[in-house]
């Protein structure tokens, strides 16, 4: 009973404070400003150098926030990558020495696992999308990867425990494919710098298009002329943190579904 009243005490003091603040801010105003008319003149610089026809400044995608992570602020984004893959390694540290087991939870029921099969067919092609289109359309690699490890997950709980490990997925090779896509993310940073540096030029780390300053860059069309835009080093960063996000992201969904008695150093088979 003590339990009881304490939690209607404590949902009836959070619907009083939800209330405080919604009539606040119907009182203030601040729930009925209106939207402004233009953009703030931050907006507008970033809308005319993402993609235009005067490609003196300007990183050749017509996707703003792809621009933004990837190119105007693109150290930010390593800097964030990097944060997440030690928060891997930290996971994987704190099991290090369990071994995956083969097969231990055989799943849901037939339905659910016949109904699994066939959306774990669709979410990687998705991810697939989001990810390889983030430079043309809202997404890119960090939200393709999480998409795809939306499969992972599903795998594990519809299909159970040992139906990824089974199939060779592995902590090392996650953990390879998630260096690797970070590997590829540094390559890709100072690949135009290092060409630059070699023909004797100005260049810099995470340059994506070329600058009437710094005349080194990798290009934005496959073909030339009406081809494919792949917006140069986005495309490719694009892909490398897909790799990395969606390798990592299993991973760690793997480890939370291992088994108790493994996770107290038992029997794993």
């Amino acid at each position: 009973m003590k339990g009881a009243a304490r939690d209607a005490a404590l949902a009836v003091l959070a619907l009083v404070v939800i209330l405080g603040l919604l009539v606040g801010l119907a009182r203030t105003g601040t729930l009925a400003v209106p939207p402004p008319e233009g953009n703030r003149p931050l907006a507008d610089k970033f809308l005319k150098t993402t993609y235009n026809w005067t490609s003196d400044l300007w990183s050749a995608s017509p996707e703003v926030v792809t621009s933004i992570l990837w190119d105007y602020r693109g150290l930010d984004t390593v800097y964030e990558t990097g944060v997440f893959f030690l928060a891997i390694i930290g996971a994987i540290a704190l099991v290090r020495g369990i071994k995956t087991p083969s097969l231990r939870w055989r799943g849901m029921s037939v339905v659910a696992r016949t109904v699994s099969k066939i959306t774990l067919v669709a979410i990687p092609v998705v991810a697939a999308s989001i990810a390889l289109h983030g430079h043309l359309t809202p997404g890119g690699g960090f939200q393709g990867g999480s998409v795809f490890a939306v499969a992972s997950l599903l795998a594990i709980v519809a299909l159970g425990t040992g139906f990824l490990t089974g199939r060779g997925w592995s902590k090392d090779r996650l953990l390879a494919f998630r260096t690797l896509g970070l590997l590829l993310i540094a390559l890709v940073a100072v690949s135009a710098l290092i060409l630059a540096l070699l023909k004797g030029e100005m260049g810099y780390i995470m340059q994506n298009q070329w600058k009437p300053w710094a005349r080194v860059g990798l290009g934005y069309l496959f073909g030339g002329g009406n081809g494919i835009l792949y917006s140069g080093s986005l495309f490719f960063l694009n892909l490398a943190e897909f790799l990395a996000v969606s390798a990592g992201l299993s991973l760690v969904f793997i480890l939370m579904g291992l088994p108790w008695e493994s996770l107290k150093g038992g029997a794993s088979e």
